[in-house]
């Protein structure tokens, strides 16, 4: 990939990637620093939560890229651009969806080995 179209997409884009990185971290930021209602406290409660808020947005953020990219590309018609955007999407989200399992098996497997 060309770095000149890279950095030409930043520019074009920066004040939406700016904009979408306050948001999550100002919506994120409070949900990662309670306790869990469980009744743990401390590190424990921070870490299931984040946990559960990477799982909720890996899920759905996969789900729903490759939904659109499904859409995007079945309905390029000619228009090859749009067929690789939309074909590079569906990657990502289904790299994402998988990725999702994969981290719940791998946490899933730590939690085995450290039971006593």
């Amino acid at each position: 990939m060309n770095t000149l179209r890279v950095k030409n997409l930043l520019k074009k884009h920066s004040t939406g990637l700016i904009v979408g990185l306050v948001v999550l971290t100002v919506f994120v930021s409070p949900v990662a620093a309670q306790t869990a209602a469980d009744g743990t406290s401390g590190l424990e409660g921070i870490m299931t939560n984040l946990y559960d808020t990477v799982l909720l947005v890996l899920k759905y953020a996969g789900l729903v890229g490759l939904a659109l990219g499904a859409i995007v590309w079945f309905t390029a018609r000619k228009n090859s651009d749009r067929a690789e955007n939309g074909m590079w999407l569906m990657i990502g989200g289904a790299s994402m969806t998988i990725f999702y399992f994969g981290v719940s098996i791998f946490v899933a497997l730590l939690e085995w080995i450290a039971a006593p």
